[in-house]
């Protein structure tokens, strides 16, 4: 089959969840990536790089062609990780996609409209880049995609320089791993690209050059919710600088509940970002005295989100397992972004009604990633020449990416499924590569003097 016919086939066998469900699928945070685009000069509370890529796609109206550029996203992407590793037929790309769609994770991410879509992107226009053998054009897309991806989300920076940093290394002392040091050094530059892309559309927006509004609020979140703030202050209050100090009895012990409860200090006035100065200046106070609790904590935090890798219990789109706050407040938000037809069809779609979580496809998808882990290593360990091959080297990145995502997520945030399943799927890609490249090496080659085949 050609290739240029198998990728978007392929793209549509990713976007079978969003058929299924009526509507592509979203998370309550997707109408903040909405607004970036359709409200100038508003304060998002995340980055606006995700935003202002989806905007020309969805223009107010649909959110179908944004899925649909991120399933074409991902398809390309692993057809140019399958051709480097000399898998590159317009068959393959559809049998190894149509496998990841069936058991995986891929398809519930490429059909979210959310930043954490282009996560495995991102690990994968890495390796591409890394492994190289790319065309002219090929590269600069590729370059593009790793820099506009690298931007969407803050854990995608550490996660990226992991990926430059394991690989980079190991190229140092193994040899034979396919790891170009060009494309290294261009994976660099794209990571110091996606900052600058933020910091530029926040000031062009805003005036104002910032990566995301309200970041120490969110670190705040995750002293809170350890009790390091509280003991923080319980040993340094009063102090008239310090409003939270009034406060103490009221911090929770849950980072989210300080985050996104509506009687939460934090939403004192209606304004999320009313502690922002407070906490940017006590945060790094209450790290540094007690360093220790915040890191033992983080990393506790960072080997259960490695393993917490489950689809569709972060698909819901109940508030608090409200159904009346869900009509009273999510729709309407979906309604006022791309109008009253876009929150009819949520009403309506199978994730509104909770259905997502308890599909078959959803309910393996973790448990087939988990498991592909122990057999990619165990293969790698017995199989020499693909130690040897460019499946290797997207081996390593994706064990990088996986570790220093949990880390970034440890250490600032809170476990929840979608951070590790959303690039965890990458693994069940690499076994797949592993098995087709044996099967490759297993057909007969036509010896010389034969006749062609039909």
């Amino acid at each position: 089959m050609p290739v240029p016919l198998a990728i978007p086939l392929a793209a549509l066998l990713l976007l079978w969840p969003a058929v299924w469900n009526g509507w592509p699928l979203v998370f309550s945070d997707t109408a903040d990536y909405l607004w970036i685009w359709t409200t100038p000069g508003l304060r998002g509370i995340r980055p606006p790089a995700y935003g202002w890529l989806i905007g020309p796609l969805h223009l107010g109206r649909s959110l179908w062609p944004v899925i649909a550029a991120q399933a074409l996203l991902t398809t390309w992407l692993t057809w140019l990780v399958l051709r480097r590793a000399g898998l590159g037929s317009g068959w393959v790309l559809l049998i190894v996609t149509a496998a990841l769609a069936a058991t995986t994770g891929a398809p519930w991410f490429a059909s979210w409209v959310m930043a954490d879509a282009l996560t495995a992107p991102m690990v994968l226009a890495a390796a591409a880049l890394i492994l190289g053998r790319l065309g002219r054009i090929e590269t600069a897309g590729v370059w593009l995609v790793l820099a506009a991806t690298a931007a969407v989300h803050l854990t995608h920076l550490p996660t990226l320089a992991a990926i430059l940093a394991l690989p980079g290394a190991a190229r140092l002392v193994w040899r034979d791993l396919p790891a170009t040091w060009r494309g290294l050094a261009l994976a660099a530059l794209a990571l110091i690209a996606a900052p600058a892309i933020n910091l530029t559309a926040n000031w062009l927006s805003t005036a104002t050059a910032t990566l995301a509004f309200g970041s120490s609020v969110f670190m705040g979140a995750r002293l809170v919710g350890d009790g390091l703030m509280q003991t923080y202050l319980e040993a340094n209050c009063p102090n008239p600088a310090w409003t939270l100090c009034g406060d103490i009895a009221l911090l929770p012990r849950d980072s989210d509940d300080f985050l996104w409860n509506p009687t939460s200090v934090v939403w004192r006035n209606r304004d999320f970002f009313r502690l922002e100065g407070e906490l940017a200046a006590l945060n790094p106070r209450v790290i540094t005295a007690h360093w220790q609790d915040f890191l033992r904590n983080g990393l506790t935090r960072a080997l259960d989100q490695l393993v917490t890798t489950r689809v569709g219990t972060d698909l819901s789109v109940r508030v608090n397992e409200d159904r009346q706050l869900l009509v009273r407040v999510v729709i309407p938000r979906f309604a006022d972004a791309l109008g009253p037809a876009a929150g009819a069809a949520l009403d309506a779609a199978r994730q509104t009604n909770e259905e997502i979580a308890g599909a078959l496809p959803a309910r393996i998808a973790g448990p087939v990633s988990l498991l592909s882990v122990p057999f990619v290593a165990l293969w790698l360990a017995l199989d020499r020449d693909a130690r040897r091959s460019p499946v290797a080297m997207l081996a390593l990145a994706v064990a990088a990416a996986s570790l220093a995502n949990a880390l970034a997520v440890g250490l600032g945030g809170a476990v929840h499924d979608r951070y590790a399943a959303r690039l965890m799927w990458l693994f069940p890609l690499v076994l797949a590569m592993l098995a087709a490249g044996r099967v490759s090496r297993r057909a007969p080659r036509p010896r010389a003097g034969d006749p062609p085949r039909p």
